[in-house]
Protein backbone atom coordinates (compact mmCIF):
# COMPACT_ATOMS: atom_id res chain seq x y z
CA UNK A 1 0.00 0.00 0.00
CA UNK A 2 0.89 3.01 -0.89
CA UNK A 3 2.00 6.34 1.43
CA UNK A 4 -0.46 8.69 -0.14
CA UNK A 5 -3.51 5.89 0.20
CA UNK A 6 -3.37 5.82 3.76
CA UNK A 7 -3.54 9.77 4.32
CA UNK A 8 -6.79 10.58 5.76
CA UNK A 9 -8.07 13.09 3.04
CA UNK A 10 -6.78 10.68 0.13
CA UNK A 11 -8.50 7.71 2.06
CA UNK A 12 -11.66 9.81 2.94
CA UNK A 13 -12.17 11.05 -0.92
CA UNK A 14 -11.61 7.53 -2.22
CA UNK A 15 -14.40 5.93 -0.29
CA UNK A 16 -16.57 8.77 -0.88
CA UNK A 17 -15.96 8.08 -4.77
CA UNK A 18 -16.57 4.56 -4.26
CA UNK A 19 -19.89 5.31 -2.49
CA UNK A 20 -20.65 7.10 -5.73
CA UNK A 21 -19.81 4.90 -8.06
CA UNK A 22 -21.40 2.29 -6.27
CA UNK A 23 -24.76 4.04 -5.61
CA UNK A 24 -25.11 4.55 -9.08
CA UNK A 25 -24.45 0.45 -9.81
CA UNK A 26 -26.87 -0.33 -7.32
CA UNK A 27 -29.34 2.25 -8.80
CA UNK A 28 -29.01 -0.08 -12.03
CA UNK A 29 -30.81 -2.78 -9.73
CA UNK A 30 -33.79 -1.04 -10.06
CA UNK A 31 -35.39 -0.80 -13.63
CA UNK A 32 -37.09 1.91 -13.12
CA UNK A 33 -34.68 4.48 -11.60
CA UNK A 34 -33.31 7.37 -13.13
CA UNK A 35 -29.02 8.47 -12.80
CA UNK A 36 -27.89 11.92 -14.16
CA UNK A 37 -24.45 12.41 -14.26
CA UNK A 38 -22.73 15.23 -15.34
CA UNK A 39 -18.75 16.88 -14.39
CA UNK A 40 -18.48 17.09 -10.56
CA UNK A 41 -22.10 15.24 -9.50
CA UNK A 42 -24.39 12.14 -9.36
CA UNK A 43 -28.23 12.47 -8.84
CA UNK A 44 -30.49 8.54 -8.39
CA UNK A 45 -34.30 8.32 -8.03
CA UNK A 46 -35.00 4.80 -7.37
CA UNK A 47 -38.37 3.61 -7.95
CA UNK A 48 -39.09 4.10 -4.37
CA UNK A 49 -40.23 7.72 -3.11
CA UNK A 50 -37.76 7.65 0.25
CA UNK A 51 -36.11 10.89 0.40
CA UNK A 52 -33.33 9.63 2.45
CA UNK A 53 -31.29 6.41 0.26
CA UNK A 54 -33.55 6.45 -2.53
CA UNK A 55 -33.13 9.49 -3.86
CA UNK A 56 -29.53 10.78 -3.34
CA UNK A 57 -27.42 13.52 -4.64
CA UNK A 58 -23.61 13.39 -4.42
CA UNK A 59 -20.74 15.70 -4.90
CA UNK A 60 -17.57 13.91 -6.71
CA UNK A 61 -15.43 16.52 -7.44
CA UNK A 62 -14.62 18.46 -4.79
CA UNK A 63 -14.03 21.82 -6.91
CA UNK A 64 -17.71 21.73 -8.19
CA UNK A 65 -19.48 24.84 -6.58
CA UNK A 66 -21.56 23.62 -3.46
CA UNK A 67 -24.22 26.05 -4.93
CA UNK A 68 -24.89 24.64 -8.28
CA UNK A 69 -25.36 21.42 -6.98
CA UNK A 70 -27.83 22.00 -4.97
CA UNK A 71 -29.72 24.03 -7.55
CA UNK A 72 -29.17 21.24 -10.02
CA UNK A 73 -30.52 18.25 -7.68
CA UNK A 74 -33.51 20.94 -6.97
CA UNK A 75 -34.14 21.10 -10.38
CA UNK A 76 -33.80 17.03 -11.27
CA UNK A 77 -36.14 15.86 -7.93
CA UNK A 78 -38.79 18.71 -8.36
CA UNK A 79 -38.91 17.21 -11.71
CA UNK A 80 -40.16 14.09 -10.44
CA UNK A 81 -42.04 15.64 -7.54
CA UNK A 82 -39.60 13.96 -4.70
CA UNK A 83 -37.53 15.03 -1.94
CA UNK A 84 -33.68 13.75 -1.78
CA UNK A 85 -30.72 13.95 0.39
CA UNK A 86 -27.55 15.40 -0.38
CA UNK A 87 -24.75 12.90 1.04
CA UNK A 88 -21.60 15.38 2.82
CA UNK A 89 -18.63 14.39 4.69
CA UNK A 90 -18.58 16.26 8.35
CA UNK A 91 -14.87 17.14 9.71
CA UNK A 92 -14.23 16.81 5.82
CA UNK A 93 -12.74 20.66 4.78
CA UNK A 94 -13.47 20.15 1.36
CA UNK A 95 -17.28 19.66 2.07
CA UNK A 96 -17.77 22.97 4.07
CA UNK A 97 -19.22 24.72 1.30
CA UNK A 98 -21.41 21.88 0.77
CA UNK A 99 -22.89 22.07 4.20
CA UNK A 100 -23.28 26.10 3.99
CA UNK A 101 -24.98 26.29 1.35
CA UNK A 102 -27.40 23.07 1.91
CA UNK A 103 -27.92 25.37 5.45
CA UNK A 104 -28.88 28.25 3.37
CA UNK A 105 -31.21 26.51 1.14
CA UNK A 106 -33.25 25.10 3.82
CA UNK A 107 -32.02 21.31 4.11
CA UNK A 108 -32.15 19.93 6.95
CA UNK A 109 -29.72 16.67 8.88
CA UNK A 110 -31.91 13.81 8.59
CA UNK A 111 -29.13 11.06 9.59
CA UNK A 112 -25.67 10.71 9.95
CA UNK A 113 -23.30 7.29 9.82
CA UNK A 114 -19.82 6.71 10.65
CA UNK A 115 -17.45 6.38 7.22
CA UNK A 116 -14.95 3.35 8.48
CA UNK A 117 -12.28 1.82 6.47
CA UNK A 118 -10.01 -1.18 7.04
CA UNK A 119 -6.61 -0.96 5.28
CA UNK A 120 -5.81 -5.08 5.42
CA UNK A 121 -8.08 -8.20 5.15
CA UNK A 122 -10.40 -9.25 8.08
CA UNK A 123 -10.43 -12.27 10.46
CA UNK A 124 -12.44 -14.60 9.11
CA UNK A 125 -13.68 -17.38 12.10
CA UNK A 126 -15.28 -20.31 11.89
CA UNK A 127 -19.68 -20.09 11.82
CA UNK A 128 -21.59 -21.43 14.18
CA UNK A 129 -23.22 -24.59 14.19
CA UNK A 130 -26.23 -25.16 11.64
CA UNK A 131 -24.42 -22.31 9.73
CA UNK A 132 -22.84 -21.83 6.09
CA UNK A 133 -21.80 -19.11 3.97
CA UNK A 134 -22.06 -19.38 -0.09
CA UNK A 135 -21.08 -16.40 -2.79
CA UNK A 136 -24.01 -15.26 -4.81
CA UNK A 137 -23.87 -16.65 -8.46
CA UNK A 138 -27.64 -16.80 -9.58
CA UNK A 139 -30.53 -14.71 -9.85
CA UNK A 140 -32.46 -16.67 -7.67
CA UNK A 141 -29.83 -16.23 -4.63
CA UNK A 142 -30.47 -12.42 -5.24
CA UNK A 143 -34.02 -12.91 -4.50
CA UNK A 144 -33.25 -14.58 -0.79
CA UNK A 145 -30.40 -11.35 -0.42
CA UNK A 146 -32.65 -8.87 -1.46
CA UNK A 147 -35.55 -10.57 1.22
CA UNK A 148 -33.24 -10.80 4.00
CA UNK A 149 -32.25 -7.29 3.33
CA UNK A 150 -35.89 -6.03 3.90
CA UNK A 151 -36.20 -8.04 7.07
CA UNK A 152 -33.56 -7.33 8.86
CA UNK A 153 -33.42 -3.42 7.66
CA UNK A 154 -36.77 -3.09 8.64
CA UNK A 155 -35.77 -2.98 12.45
CA UNK A 156 -33.22 0.40 11.79
CA UNK A 157 -36.82 1.96 10.13
CA UNK A 158 -36.41 1.53 6.62
CA UNK A 159 -39.57 0.71 4.94
CA UNK A 160 -39.96 -2.30 2.41
CA UNK A 161 -40.59 -0.63 -0.88
CA UNK A 162 -36.74 0.68 -0.93
CA UNK A 163 -35.58 -2.44 -2.09
CA UNK A 164 -38.99 -3.92 -4.01
CA UNK A 165 -37.85 -2.00 -6.56
CA UNK A 166 -34.48 -4.27 -6.74
CA UNK A 167 -35.68 -6.57 -9.47
CA UNK A 168 -32.48 -6.89 -12.50
CA UNK A 169 -29.85 -8.76 -10.37
CA UNK A 170 -27.44 -9.09 -13.12
CA UNK A 171 -25.13 -5.72 -11.50
CA UNK A 172 -24.72 -8.21 -8.39
CA UNK A 173 -23.04 -10.89 -10.53
CA UNK A 174 -20.34 -8.17 -12.18
CA UNK A 175 -16.54 -8.62 -12.04
CA UNK A 176 -16.19 -6.11 -9.48
CA UNK A 177 -18.99 -6.98 -7.23
CA UNK A 178 -18.99 -9.83 -4.53
CA UNK A 179 -22.54 -10.74 -2.51
CA UNK A 180 -22.78 -13.43 -0.15
CA UNK A 181 -25.41 -15.25 1.78
CA UNK A 182 -25.37 -17.32 4.96
CA UNK A 183 -27.86 -19.67 5.81
CA UNK A 184 -28.61 -21.01 8.92
CA UNK A 185 -30.20 -24.67 9.30
CA UNK A 186 -31.05 -23.97 5.47
CA UNK A 187 -32.83 -20.87 5.73
CA UNK A 188 -31.04 -17.26 4.54
CA UNK A 189 -30.10 -15.28 7.46
CA UNK A 190 -27.55 -12.70 6.47
CA UNK A 191 -26.11 -10.89 3.77
CA UNK A 192 -23.35 -8.63 2.91
CA UNK A 193 -21.35 -7.46 -0.29
CA UNK A 194 -18.83 -5.48 -1.71
CA UNK A 195 -18.42 -3.42 -5.01
CA UNK A 196 -14.88 -2.75 -5.95
CA UNK A 197 -13.98 0.74 -7.73
CA UNK A 198 -10.69 2.84 -7.33
CA UNK A 199 -8.84 0.51 -5.87
CA UNK A 200 -11.53 0.59 -2.66
CA UNK A 201 -13.76 -2.34 -2.05
CA UNK A 202 -17.15 -1.10 -0.37
CA UNK A 203 -19.36 -3.03 1.86
CA UNK A 204 -22.96 -2.79 1.03
CA UNK A 205 -26.41 -4.02 2.63
CA UNK A 206 -25.13 -5.54 5.15
CA UNK A 207 -28.25 -7.09 7.66
CA UNK A 208 -28.77 -10.24 10.02
CA UNK A 209 -32.24 -11.39 10.60
CA UNK A 210 -33.56 -10.31 13.53
CA UNK A 211 -34.17 -14.35 15.30
CA UNK A 212 -30.36 -14.85 14.07
CA UNK A 213 -28.71 -12.16 15.35
CA UNK A 214 -26.09 -12.44 17.74
CA UNK A 215 -24.17 -15.53 16.08
CA UNK A 216 -21.54 -13.88 14.71
CA UNK A 217 -23.26 -14.45 11.30
CA UNK A 218 -22.83 -10.37 10.73
CA UNK A 219 -19.36 -10.29 11.02
CA UNK A 220 -18.90 -13.70 8.77
CA UNK A 221 -20.70 -11.91 5.88
CA UNK A 222 -18.67 -8.59 6.05
CA UNK A 223 -15.58 -10.40 6.48
CA UNK A 224 -16.41 -12.29 3.54
CA UNK A 225 -17.34 -9.45 1.87
CA UNK A 226 -14.07 -7.17 3.21
CA UNK A 227 -11.68 -10.09 2.32
CA UNK A 228 -13.10 -10.84 -1.37
CA UNK A 229 -12.77 -7.07 -2.15
CA UNK A 230 -8.93 -7.20 -1.13
CA UNK A 231 -8.96 -10.65 -3.41
CA UNK A 232 -10.22 -8.41 -6.08
CA UNK A 233 -7.23 -5.80 -5.57
CA UNK A 234 -8.83 -3.51 -3.21
CA UNK A 235 -6.30 -1.87 -1.19
CA UNK A 236 -8.77 0.12 1.05
CA UNK A 237 -12.48 -1.62 2.72
CA UNK A 238 -15.10 1.05 3.48
CA UNK A 239 -18.13 1.27 4.61
CA UNK A 240 -21.02 3.33 6.19
CA UNK A 241 -22.09 2.23 9.28
CA UNK A 242 -25.37 1.56 11.44
CA UNK A 243 -25.71 2.00 14.85
CA UNK A 244 -26.10 -1.69 15.34
CA UNK A 245 -23.34 -2.55 13.15
CA UNK A 246 -20.87 -0.58 14.44
CA UNK A 247 -19.62 -2.41 17.24
CA UNK A 248 -19.00 -5.71 15.10
CA UNK A 249 -16.78 -3.34 12.80
CA UNK A 250 -14.71 -1.64 15.43
CA UNK A 251 -13.99 -5.11 16.99
CA UNK A 252 -13.05 -6.18 13.33
CA UNK A 253 -10.15 -3.35 13.12
CA UNK A 254 -12.35 -0.95 10.86
CA UNK A 255 -11.35 3.12 11.78
CA UNK A 256 -14.21 6.00 11.70
CA UNK A 257 -12.14 8.72 9.31
CA UNK A 258 -15.07 10.91 9.22
CA UNK A 259 -18.78 11.20 9.65
CA UNK A 260 -21.24 11.44 6.61
CA UNK A 261 -24.31 13.75 6.87
CA UNK A 262 -27.61 13.54 5.23
CA UNK A 263 -29.18 16.92 4.56
CA UNK A 264 -32.69 16.58 3.43
CA UNK A 265 -34.65 18.55 1.35
CA UNK A 266 -38.72 17.34 1.68
CA UNK A 267 -40.66 17.21 -1.72
CA UNK A 268 -41.83 20.01 -3.77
Amino acid sequence: MTAASTCPDVESRRAHLNLVESSRQLFELDPRAEVEAGPGWMFGAGSAEHPVISNAAFRNDDALDAGELIARAHEFFSARERGFSVWGRAGVAADDDLFAEAEAAGLQDVYAMPEMVLRAPAEERPLPPGAELHRLTSAEQAEDYWRVATASYASLGFPPEIFAGYSDHTPLLRENVAAFLAHLDDEPVAIAMTIVSGGVAGIYWVGTLEAARGRGLGRAVTAAATNAGFALGAELASLQASPMGRPIYEAMGYETIFEYRMLLSSPP
